[in-house]
């Protein structure tokens, strides 16, 4: 259960990280390097975001996979 939560607060997260990405402007000047560089940037903070939030929702929880079978 806490698996679906943490990848319902990352798909959250994610959709709002898209929001600013599209606010911002980004895909209007992709040619630009410094904003080439920026976006990078936020898409690495939206993927170490994302892990973060499985992590700390999830917890213990995804790697006790045979947990039941025993």
């Amino acid at each position: 259960m806490l698996t679906r939560k943490a990848l319902a607060m990352m798909a959250i997260f994610t959709a709002v990280m898209i929001s600013i990405f599209n606010f911002v402007g980004f895909p209007e000047h992709y040619g630009n390097l410094l904003w080439s560089l920026g976006a990078a940037a936020m898409l690495v903070i939206t993927l170490v975001g994302n892990v973060w939030i499985f992590i700390a929702v999830a917890q213990d929880e995804p790697w006790q996979w045979g947990s039941e079978e025993d």
